[in-house]
């Protein structure tokens, strides 16, 4: 897999999306976990293929996120 294919991998995982939305309308919350499920599988292949560390992107971004306000400064509702 090469950076030029990573426009069709993120479509499939939207496409997944799509699919968990579907089945959140149609109330079926096996169908849902099922269709995130995938969604997640698509994101680890793409990222496996394209060699990234996504454990460690992960944990910097949690960190990151930690020092931000909550909402990005937008009050609670």
């Amino acid at each position: 897999m090469t950076w030029d294919n990573v426009p069709i991998y993120l479509m499939l995982v939207v496409t997944e999306l799509s699919e968990a939305m579907e089945a959140w309308r149609d109330d079926n919350p096996e169908a849902f976990k099922e269709e995130v499920a995938d969604a997640l599988i698509r994101i680890f292949h793409m990222c496996g293929d394209l060699k990234m560390d996504v454990s460690n992107a992960i944990n910097v971004k949690m960190l990151v996120n930690r020092t931000r306000p909550y909402k990005h400064g937008r009050k609670r509702v």
